[in-house]
């Protein structure tokens, strides 16, 4: 508590309160107008450590203590959107910790056909996790959840129900999801990241850095976005340099917006996260000169640094509604492409019309669903599925 109150009084010159640095902002002014500083103010509210019930920060731990932080203790999206389209259940409910749940990588159902090279023999695979040198998640925070739930948005017959009442998906001012990165490293690393241990089937434990945490945060209609990286990433031999110059008006006050630094007397100092970076904040999806405005994380945008822009990407975001033969009752969920075209290209730049009516009105029309691109992990119920298997 002493740290984090001196953290606030060194901190009075910023625009932002920084006196209660656990806490989350709330602030469209200030998101929209001191952007850098805002995604900063986010990222030690949301990277502070988690209170042991789960519910919240901790304001009497420090900032940089070991253990599980705040978005670790959200909801997984691999938790929400369950197989068999089921409802998750209450918020407190206990939550899967099977790697298949938590982690985007190859799941268990999968292994079957699965196969890698071992003292130059092909094998099975026996755990997801086995040669996953990089691990990837999804997390979600309460609002986001419950309203997920309460419009039954966790399979895709709910989402269909949703776009046939033509009551369209606006999550609640509050939501947030992040995205993760991690990466396996040495003993030797450690001090250079927040870490995470994973146990593999045969019992051996595998230790894993954070590499790159996407935010996004519903504090403005098309929701507030910042990266954040490791400082160590563009010098992985097996990453990708930074093709995009960082943007931090914040760290890097009376020097090049590219300095790539942090920023001091908000508590870094001392901590793992003295070694994350700022890349850049979005507002909106043009500057004022009318430029489309990019964004990228060589971790999670990689092959597609110089066409990135989070805020576009996930204003694709949609569920395709299909007529029937008969009559106007939806009877498909489709998704557009993240990318566009066969190469590895994003889309930059304003929303375009025919992304969302490509074939005029006898075609299938996308609704869109609210930047949340997580969506597209529900799958139908499985009573469903049961019941047009026998049908046929």
């Amino acid at each position: 508590m002493i740290a984090a109150l001196s953290m606030g009084v060194a901190a009075r010159a910023n625009t932002l309160d920084w006196n209660r640095p656990w806490a989350e902002p709330r602030d469209e002014v200030a998101a929209r107008n001191h952007s850098d500083e805002y995604a900063w103010r986010l990222f030690v509210a949301l990277n502070w450590p988690a209170n042991p019930t789960g519910r919240g920060a901790d304001s009497m731990a420090v900032l940089g203590a070991p253990g599980p932080v705040v978005w670790e203790s959200w909801r997984s999206a691999g938790n929400v959107y369950r197989t068999d389209g089921a409802d998750p259940g209450e918020w407190d409910r206990a939550q899967s910790q099977r790697a298949e749940d938590r982690f985007e990588i190859v799941s268990l159902k999968d292994l079957p056909n699965a196969r890698h090279v071992v003292g130059g023999v092909m094998l099975p695979w026996v755990d997801p996790l086995e040669s996953a040198r990089r691990l990837t998640e999804i997390r979600m925070n309460r609002p986001t959840y419950e309203f997920i739930r309460r419009h039954e948005l966790y399979n895709t017959d709910g989402q269909l129900r949703a776009a046939a009442r033509e009551i369209g998906v606006s999550f609640p001012y509050g939501s947030k999801e992040v995205k993760a990165k991690w990466r396996l490293i040495t003993e030797a690393e450690r001090s250079r990241y927040h870490t995470l241990v994973v146990t593999l089937a045969d019992g051996t434990r595998r230790l894993y850095g954070l590499t790159a945490l996407h935010i996004a945060s519903k504090d403005l209609p098309t929701w507030f976005w910042a990266t954040f990286e490791q400082v160590d990433n563009p010098t992985q031999v097996d990453g990708e340099p930074w093709q995009l110059a960082s943007h931090d008006d914040f760290a890097c006050r009376a020097q090049a917006a590219d300095c790539e630094r942090f920023p001091p007397h908000i508590g870094l100092e001392g901590t793992v996260w003295q070694y994350y970076r700022l890349r850049g904040t979005l507002t909106s999806f043009l500057d004022a000169a009318g430029t489309a405005r990019r964004l990228a994380n060589s971790e999670l945008e990689s092959g597609f640094q110089t066409t990135a822009s989070c805020m576009t990407c996930h204003a694709r975001a949609s569920i395709a509604v299909l007529p029937a033969p008969a009559g106007p009752a939806p009877t498909l969920a489709l998704r557009l492409p993240i990318f566009d075209g066969a190469e590895r290209r994003g889309f930059i730049g304003a929303p375009q019309a025919q992304w969302f009516s490509p074939a005029g009105d006898a075609g299938p029309h996308f609704i869109p669903l609210d930047f949340v691109w997580s969506l597209s992990k529900a799958r139908p119920r499985a009573a469903d599925r049961i019941a047009e298997g026998n049908s046929n």
